[in-house]
Parts: structure tokens; C-alpha cells; sequence
């Protein structure tokens, strides 16, 4: 998919490789899961290596027609960036005045989860929600890989499903990696809204990585996202950097 000038490039990578490299200022500890996530789903990976050494991860999903490159080296990205072709892409760098700036939000202290009153019924997400779970995305968003579904939730994966007049109304996710949680894919359905459900996801979320152990939290959120930064602002996240996503060729 993804035409990268390097000799190795299919050679595969090792659990043990990914965790020495230092690939993403934010998502070093997501690596391997990552992968893991990418390859169970019927992704794409890709390494480049620069004298034998990991020098730039690339995993991208068909299905959805996305993909992500995670290094230092501002050329690796760019190559990436520039041969993505109809794959939209995220990278640490901004390689055209079009690429969308995505905020990565943190908080570095799960234990100190400022207080909140839940206003809508949060539960977990269990194997039964996932028809109306998939018929909530697809509302949402369309078509998406619905393989990533399959096995959920998992010891690293779960989501929190809140509940309007019996009817599901919206979904959030957490992964979970050792100490460190991410929090992604917040979806609620257009009439509900404004009623607060997105910030009971966040609450239910960070209670949970507290509960599980994660000491710290990030998050990627659209700058044109308003309403959702201003959700995450109220966790206690604030913005520790940036991402860019470039819109397919």
C-alpha cells in the first residue's frame, strides 16, 4: 500500500524490538498493541529500518482506508505521508496546509479524578450491546471495520455504553497497556447530544483506568472538535501536543 524506500521494509518486527523503540513522543507504550490490534483486524504493517535499526512503524487498516505512521525522523514521515495515496493518514508532522491538527490531551494522575455526578445510565460494554453498538456506528460514521469488534471487550480493550429511554445513545472506548491508558472513538448519536452523555463516558473511563491500575491518560481530539475538548478539559486532560491528520490523495 504504502511505497517506502527501504530495503528491509517487510521484515517483521519484534515484540521485544518494539518495546526499545522510541518511535512517538505519545504512543511509544501503544506499539505492540497496536500491532497486535492491527494485524487481528486485517491491517497492514510496515517497518522501516535505517541500518538495521526500527526506524519507522506504519499500520493501516483497508477496510477503513487509514493509516498511521509513528517515528521520529521527519523524512520517514514524509515519505509516508507523500505515498499514502487514497489512505488517510496521522503523523507527528505536518506536511501540507490542509492536514487537520489533532490535540493529544493528557493527565498524568488517575488518582486524582475530580469528582463527578453521573446524569445518564453508564454501563460496560458487554458481547450483547454489540447490535446496537455496530448499529450506532454505522449511523454515525457508515462503513467501518467491524472486524475490530470481534473478542470485545478484552483485558485491554473495553467501552462504556450509555443508555437514553432503554435505547442505546452513545459508546467510548479505552485501551489499556500496562500504566497507561488511551481514550478513543466517543460516539453519540445526534439527538442526545448536549445532555452531557459524552462527559459520563469520560468520567466512566477514567474511573476505570484507575480502577485498572493506568496512572496515566491520553487522548487525541480533533482542534475542531470543540465540544469534545471542552469535555476532556473538564477529566483534568490538558493538551501536551499534536498530531496531524492528512486527507487522502
Amino acid at each position: 500500500m504504502i511505497g517506502l524506500a527501504s530495503p528491509d521494509g517487510a521484515q517483521p518486527v519484534t515484540a521485544e524490538e518494539l518495546d526499545r523503540a522510541d518511535l512517538s513522543p505519545w504512543f511509544n507504550p501503544f506499539l505492540a498493541f497496536f500491532l497486535r490490534e492491527t494485524e487481528r483486524c486485517g491491517g497492514e504493517v510496515r517497518t522501516v529500518r535505517e541500518n538495521g535499526t526500527l526506524a519507522g512503524l506504519v499500520i493501516s487498516d483497508p477496510a477503513e482506508r487509514v493509516a498511521s505512521v509513528f517515528t521520529r525522523s521527519p523524512s520517514v514521515a514524509e515519505t509516508a505521508v507523500r505515498s499514502r495515496g487514497p489512505y488517510g493518514m496521522y503523523s507527528d508532522f505536518p506536511f501540507d496546509p490542509s492536514s487537520e491538527p489533532f490535540d493529544i490531551l493528557a493527565t498524568s494522575s488517575c488518582a486524582d479524578v475530580p469528582s463527578h455526578a453521573f446524569r445518564h445510565q453508564i454501563r460496560p460494554f458487554s458481547k450483547a450491546d454489540l447490535p446496537a453498538v455496530l448499529d450506532l456506528i454505522h449511523e454515525v460514521y457508515g462503513p467501518v471495520n467491524d472486524r475490530w469488534f470481534d473478542g470485545l471487550p478484552s483485558p485491554s480493550e473495553t467501552g462504556f455504553v450509555a443508555e437514553v429511554d432503554g435505547r442505546v445513545a452513545g459508546v467510548a472506548w479505552i485501551s489499556t497497556v500496562g500504566t497507561y491508558g488511551r481514550l478513543h472513538s466517543l460516539t453519540v448519536r445526534a439527538p442526545y447530544r448536549r445532555m452531557g452523555l459524552g462527559t459520563d463516558l469520560l468520567f466512566a473511563r477514567l474511573l476505570w483506568a484507575r480502577r485498572v491500575g493506568a496512572e496515566e491518560v491520553l487522548s487525541e481530539i480533533s482542534e475542531h472538535n470543540v465540544a469534545s475538548l471542552a469535555v476532556a478539559a473538564r477529566g483534568g486532560m490538558r493538551q501536551v501536543g499534536r498530531i496531524f491528520f492528512h486527507r487522502p490523495l
